[in-house]
């Protein structure tokens, strides 16, 4: 055997080869191409290609090809064919024209391998990385770009605020539709965009965040927020939070995740993580507070604490407002220190829950009038409203509990706060307005929430010595609730300069360290 017939040898043992005339007639097929296309030799000899072509195949790729080698050039790339019983096959393929001596085509002979099974597992990792309902990439195929990427790069997320209400009110599919139009219209300006959730969107840059780059972002998302999506005929426009980091691999996400976290309590049309050089340290500090409150729910770590209120009448405590502490290594923690992270973790209902439960146990038999804070997010959240109604059922001291609720807290739906107090008063209940004077105080407050109590702020007391400006607005507060028969308290009375001052002016109650510290006792 000569040494070009064991060449030929090698070449039908390892690949698929097929030969034809200069016309495209088959003229010679090996084993190889027989078995994979599930016909005889006798089947395909004399046969032109068209026999295994894909119907799925542009008539233009075959003439490229046909132009290719007839022109003497060697064609090489991937073939869509399929097999005789009508399944596809896929063939990495190399065509090279035989010349003779006057450089003349005499035939054409190919050389394969079969690619199939590469080329399907390649689509189903496509899949995988494509969410089906935008077309965009999704969030494995995020994680996976963020990994091959050896320079820092941006990224850019985007959520849809208040998505649920639109897939509440419309439905479903409406709300699908609008994610697709949604990311059309981000793909209409960046080539990299991802879903990486229900309502959140990632754009992924190569471009460093200079001030040319924060522009664009700022740019991008007041365009968006300004246009116009049709849902069923009516026009809608979104309301959209921005995290923007700029770094590398998946710390990059990491980072523009915590800084899209933030932007959802700020006026700003994306937040940047570099510019906020301590924000992840107060997300570890926020983690950490967070589960120190879980951990100490869990074990029963937290204590009511009451201070006793002081009747500027008749000179002696007469009721206690419920406060709540949290034990930690023994030592009794203001709320200043917890709440607001409580309120923020959505755990703090369950912190309601508590006070409730251990405020009523330890009333329960005295004659004493006592109060507990509550929230609008307290009066919202049904669970709380009924742990409530069931203890005053069950210990019958209605006439003894006063409600409280923070001024400065969005009361603003009258609708819900008139009927929680309105069911709350069946049972004797009173209601205090607390912190009156911060935020947005608003006399209509009073007379549209039936309320008993004032709570005048500390912010407004503890000054009113030395405040000419403040002891006005305190000195207009009373009077307006003495005409409408509502009691005042005044909050953070701890100096008999304040406490003269408080009488003077017919408060009618004092609360603060001159009468009585918050402890675990009452008298």
């Amino acid at each position: 055997m000569d040494i070009l017939e064991q060449y030929r040898e090698l070449l039908d043992l390892t690949a698929i080869v097929t030969k034809t005339d200069k016309s495209g007639k088959i003229i010679y097929v090996n084993d190889h191409f027989c078995k994979l296309t599930g016909y005889s030799r006798d089947e395909l000899l004399g046969q032109n290609h068209r026999i295994i072509k894909h119907p799925d195949i542009n008539p233009a790729f075959h003439r490229e090809l046909w132009r290719t080698i007839t022109s003497k050039k060697v064609w090489t790339g991937m073939m869509k064919n399929r097999t005789k019983d009508g399944k596809t096959y896929y063939i990495k393929s190399t065509i090279m024209p035989i010349l003779d001596e006057d450089r003349k085509i005499v035939e054409y002979i190919s050389s394969g391998v079969d690619i199939t099974k590469f080329v399907e597992r390649t689509k189903v990792i496509r899949q995988q990385s494509i969410d089906m309902l935008t077309r965009v990439k999704n969030m494995t195929s995020l994680l996976y770009d963020l990994s091959l990427q050896k320079e820092k790069v941006t990224l850019i997320l985007i959520n849809i605020e208040g998505f649920s209400d639109i897939n509440d009110f419309y439905g479903f599919e409406r709300g699908n539709k609008l994610l697709k139009d949604f990311a059309k219209e981000l793909r209409d300006r960046h080539s990299n965009v991802y879903r990486i959730s229900g309502d959140e969107f990632a754009i992924l840059c190569k471009q460093e965040l200079d001030n040319g780059t924060r522009e664009q972002i700022y740019s991008m998302i007041n365009e968006l927020e300004q246009k116009e999506f049709s849902v069923l005929g009516d026009t809608l426009t979104l309301l959209l939070s921005c995290g923007v980091a700029y770094g590398a691999t998946y710390e990059v996400y990491k980072q523009a995740h915590i800084a899209l976290k933030e932007n959802k309590y700020t006026n700003n049309a994306a937040t940047i993580y570099n510019d906020l050089p301590d924000l992840s340290q107060q997300i570890r500090k926020n983690i950490k507070i967070v589960s120190k409150i879980r951990k100490a729910l869990k074990e029963d770590r937290f204590e009511a604490v009451y201070q006793g209120i002081w009747d500027n009448n008749l000179s002696k405590i007469t009721k206690y407002e419920s406060l709540i502490r949290m034990i930690d290594n023994g030592e009794l923690i203001s709320p200043y220190f917890f709440l607001e992270y409580a309120k923020k973790a959505k755990i703090y209902t369950k912190l309601t829950k508590v006070m409730i439960k251990k405020t009523f146990e330890k009333f329960k038999d005295t004659n004493c009038e006592f109060s507990i804070n509550l929230t609008f997010e307290d009066i919202k959240n049904k669970k709380v409203v009924n742990l409530l109604t069931e203890h005053l059922k069950k210990y019958q001291c209605g006439n003894r509990v006063i409600i409280e609720l923070v001024e400065s807290e969005n009361l603003a739906d009258y609708e819900l706060v008139e009927s929680f107090i309105k069911s709350i008063k069946e049972y004797g209940c009173k209601i205090a307005i607390d912190d009156f004077g911060t935020g947005y105080s608003n006399f209509n407050h009073l007379v549209k929430l039936n309320v008993d109590f004032v709570k005048i702020d500390a912010s407004l007391i503890k000054d009113i010595h030395t405040d000419r400006s403040k002891r006005v607005i305190v000195e207009s507060i009373v009077h307006f609730s003495k005409n409408l028969g509502i009691k005042t308290i005044a909050e953070f009375v701890d100096n008999e300069e304040v406490y003269k001052i408080v009488k003077e002016l017919g408060i009618d109650y004092s609360q603060g360290y001159l009468f009585a510290k918050p402890t675990k006792d009452i008298n």
